[in-house]
């Protein structure tokens, strides 16, 4: 069983994705016509059961992810989640209000694995830089289903960092989630990581 983190590790953890989606809303805001703030409340190690038990989704709602596999020096899968509603309530919020909700349905898969790929690649890109990683993303990929469904796709991975993500719109906040699935090898090796790059700041800080 990994470690706990410490104060100050989850301290550098939530300021790394801060910069990661920071980095994101900017690349969404370009793409669309409305200002997208994203922001980290929560951030957590949790075995998968306690991180579904985390996520605000009904056994039964269908949820819409997108998924991206990684690997090198730590390896898994990443998930973007949102129910359903919320998925479709953000591709129409940032394709225009004008669009039919008959119509979006369509366009769904397409437009959330954009948003997907900016989210998690900027992720990827702060985790890489800060925690001097070497990572291969693969390409994004669409799924949808209930949370067991969703969470079948990475089975062979027991641990999560778990990340809860507000998107705020000028009309409205929609809470989505990302979870980096991984199992406890990969886990402990992001772990160290994380504690070399605290160890750097704090010796910087007192030299």
């Amino acid at each position: 069983m990994p470690d706990k983190l410490t104060p100050l590790e989850i301290d550098a953890l939530t300021e790394i994705f801060n910069i990661g989606i920071g980095r994101a809303a900017r690349s969404l805001n370009q793409m669309v016509s409305q200002t997208v703030d994203l922001t980290i409340p929560e951030i957590e190690i949790l075995p998968n059961n306690e991180a579904k038990q985390r996520l605000d989704f009904d056994t039964s709602m269908e949820i819409s992810a997108v998924t991206q596999r990684f690997s090198g020096d730590f390896q898994g899968q990443a998930l973007l989640m949102f129910s359903k509603d919320n998925g479709l309530q953000l591709v129409k919020l940032l394709l225009g209000n004008k669009i039919p909700i008959e119509d979006l349905s369509e366009l769904e898969q397409d437009s959330l694995v954009e948003i997907g790929n900016v989210i998690l690649n900027a992720c990827f890109g702060t985790v890489i830089n800060f925690l001097q990683a070497s990572i291969s993303i693969d390409m994004p990929e669409f799924i949808q289903g209930n949370l067991d469904q969703v969470f079948t796709y990475s089975s062979e991975y027991d641990w999560s960092l778990y990340i809860k993500v507000k998107f705020s719109l000028p009309s409205v906040d929609i809470t989505g989630y990302i979870s980096f699935i991984m199992d406890i090898t990969s886990l402990e090796v992001f772990q160290e990581s994380v504690r070399k790059f605290v160890y750097g700041i704090t010796n910087a800080a007192h030299s």
